[in-house]
């Protein structure tokens, strides 16, 4: 039974080989990120069926190192609100760093589509000043940061933000917004025994750059949906106030993952069939063994 097992040994080594690439999780690199402009991608983009103007719009640039790149897109705001992640094992890292605002003043700028595509083409030195400060606090054992504003303003504001699980990714809104993700390149999600997304965007594209980007319009919680369930499982009394919006889960991964799942799945079945029919074989050999030498016995006592 020694060559079998061996046999089987060498099987699940190739199979973890095989499917090693399901959920690769590269080092965060702990350098400072620069605050060159050029960080950031600044596509344009505004919610279609509205009809109102322009709306506000986040967009995460995920990497599978650890990090996001953000761009909030913002009408006539004075702060943004920001639930992150928390690194357990790094739990003095900044959560948010590289802030960059492009904007203007909200008594003087008009949130239009013509607007926006200016202050992306536009460089720091082109726009006015604003100064924000940042606090945080602990509402029901989670951490939320404030970005605050000396005033309300209308434009682009951006910044990095540290992703501890790396391709596991949770964004919780706290506030009404176009909301996108794009997918390194390679990259996809959806698949129930790789990776899923929760809940399911409303729209899915490939940019120019073959980049998977998932689009929701609308993340605002059904009344008595996520409550109940937060009810049922956390054990608290909670309202519709409490969890006004539906966060969003999302594992990526490369789009070989679920073939060499399948590959890895293969070897390992396999090997245990190997490993049956052997045992199978041997224990056949050993019945047949036992009958002649039952036989012999017989056949001894007989003479």
């Amino acid at each position: 039974m020694k060559k079998p097992i061996i046999t089987v040994v060498f099987l699940f080594a190739l199979a973890i080989l095989a499917s090693g690439c399901i959920d690769e999780l590269v080092p965060v690199d702990e350098e400072v990120v620069s605050t060159n402009l050029s960080t950031y991608e600044l596509e344009i983009f505004n919610d279609p069926s509205y009809d109102g103007g322009f709306v506000n719009t986040t967009t995460f640039y995920l990497a599978d190192d650890g990090s996001a790149n953000v761009v909030h897109m913002i009408v006539n705001a004075s702060v943004i609100e920001v639930i992150p992640l928390e690194d357990m094992l790094n739990p003095n890292k900044e959560a948010i760093s590289n802030i960059v605002i492009l904007a203007g003043s909200s008594n003087d700028t008009e949130p239009s589509f013509e607007t926006f595509e200016m202050l992306s083409t536009s460089s720091i030195e082109d726009v006015p000043v604003f100064n924000y400060t940042m606090d945080d606090e602990i509402l029901r054992g989670q951490k939320h940061i404030y970005i605050r504003f000396n005033e309300s303003i209308t434009g682009i504001v951006s910044y990095s933000l540290a992703t501890p699980k790396g391709q596991d990714f949770m964004y919780v809104p706290a506030h009404d917004s176009v909301v996108r993700f794009i997918l390194p390149e390679g990259y996809t999600t959806g698949n129930p025994f790789v990776g899923k997304v929760s809940p399911e965007p409303a729209e899915r594209y490939f940019d120019d750059l073959d980049r998977e980007v998932l689009v929701w319009y609308d993340l605002r919680a059904k009344p008595g949906s996520f409550t109940e369930m937060a009810r049922d499982f956390l054990k608290v009394e909670v309202s519709a106030e409490d969890f006004p919006y539906k966060p969003i889960i999302v594992k990526f991964y490369q789009k070989s993952a679920p073939r060499m799942l399948l590959i890895g799945t293969s070897i390992l079945g396999a090997g245990v069939l190997i490993v049956l029919g052997n045992y199978l074989s041997t224990r056949r050999k050993l019945r047949k063994t036992r009958e002649m030498i039952e036989e012999g016995f017989d056949e001894k006592r007989r003479n």
